[in-house]
């Protein structure tokens, strides 16, 4: 009769006698606890660990022999039961990895569970997934990593060109992963975490007066058809009101109200409403739209039912008419709330005016308000210059003159 248990050697495994039919045996190495090998009445011999955890019998199967050596069977085993000893199941971890969402399915999860009822930009975001991590979409959520992360980062601002574009990217994949975390569906932390970012400045480009002139001129001479009318009507309308490109496209009749001169966005980017004030300009453009109104929208699609989409090609011709380089659509916006700092209009009217929901978006027209800082300044050096016996003022000059 055969041992139970002996160091596992060649000889010895191939000398083991068959059991009955229908009948399985059982055999364990001494020099590695709980590593066994079970012999079936066919001859099929297996490795497998086979030990008590929890008070349960736990059977994990290693490999066959002799497609498996002695050698690597102890060492599958080792490995096995240092992993169980840390409460991790190897046999679970398959489990769980067949079950594991792809970062297409977690994303798509993200859109209809989360982002469609909560972010205006929620059909932006789905664009930009497709173009920055399309290739990422049939991958299982625990095979990326921060490398990853990092690289894909790097690739996408490489230059510093697309600074703002990866920097973009990097928060729509970490709020993604966060998300997962919270609803449960990320067994791994966030890989997004400790990417580096690039460096930054706040975008400043607006629409100088002589600019105004020729992006004027341009808007009148490309937009001649009742099409190009309506992008022409829209543009202005993101000009004289400073609203989200978003919210202006997706303008309705019912949110105008004429006779006080109020347009209500019932959803802005941060999920509130925004009540904007409409000047007797903006009033004028949409009045002569009304005319002829015939849709909810007050910019009407090309397809019956659905709203203007962003005029690319007719805002690059424009652009080309007037000669004007790296200029958005979105800097119209920015172009209101600059010529409102040049008026001296306080930063909190500015941001008031554009709905901004921190003052530190205001900010940035902060630089442009300088007729009080001009003001203070040349008071100083009055007192400055007038003590040193510089000061020849315009009144001075005169006084001399006569």
């Amino acid at each position: 009769m055969t041992e139970k248990r002996f160091p596992f050697t060649i000889s010895r495994i191939e000398q083991i006698p068959l059991p009955q039919p229908g009948k399985r045996s059982v055999y364990y190495d001494t020099r590695v606890s709980h590593l066994a090998l079970r012999v079936t009445d066919t001859g099929t011999k297996t490795f497998l660990v086979y030990r008590w955890v929890d008070g349960k019998s736990l059977k994990r199967t290693i490999g066959q022999f002799p497609d498996l050596s002695i050698e690597q069977a102890r060492t599958a085993a080792q490995k096995m039961n240092s992993s169980l000893a840390q409460g991790i199941d190897p046999l679970e971890l398959k489990r769980v990895a067949r079950k594991e969402l792809t970062l297409g399915e977690l994303f798509d999860q993200y859109i209809e569970d989360y982002a469609k009822g909560r972010c205006q930009t929620w059909e932006e975001m789905v664009r930009n997934f497709d173009r920055n991590f399309h290739d990422w979409k049939e991958t299982k959520i625990s095979k990326i990593k921060k490398i990853d992360v990092q690289t894909r980062i790097n690739k996408l601002g490489a230059g510093g060109e697309h600074a703002h574009k990866a920097n973009r990217a990097h928060d729509d994949l970490r709020a993604l992963f966060e998300w997962g975390n919270k609803q449960g569906l990320c067994a791994i932390d966030n890989p997004c975490k400790g990417v580096d970012r690039f460096k930054t400045q706040s975008r400043e480009r607006f629409l100088t007066r002589d600019e105004l002139v020729k992006f004027f001129d341009a808007l009148q001479k490309e937009c001649k058809t009742a099409t190009q009318e309506s992008i022409r009507d829209y543009i202005l309308i993101s000009l004289l009101t400073g609203a989200r490109q978003n919210n202006v496209l997706c303008m309705r009749w019912e949110e105008i109200d004429f006779d006080l001169g109020f347009w209500r966005i019932p959803k802005t980017k941060h999920g509130d409403s925004h009540t904007v004030p409409l000047t007797r300009f903006a009033l004028q453009v949409l009045e002569a739209r009304q005319q002829t109104k015939s849709t909810e929208w007050v910019f009407p699609g090309k397809k019956p039912g659905t709203h203007l989409a962003e005029p690319k090609s007719t805002w690059q011709k424009v652009l080309k008419t007037a000669k004007l380089k790296d200029l958005r659509i979105h800097d119209l916006r920015r172009t209101l709330g600059s010529y409102m700092a040049i008026g001296n209009q306080s930063l909190q009217i500015i941001g008031k005016a554009l709905g901004h929901k921190s003052a530190t978006s205001t900010q940035i027209y902060a630089r442009l308000a300088q007729d009080p800082v001009r003001l203070g300044m040349e008071k100083a050096q009055i007192e400055m210059l007038s003590a040193g016996g510089l000061l020849i003022s315009a009144d001075r000059s005169e006084d001399g003159a006569s």
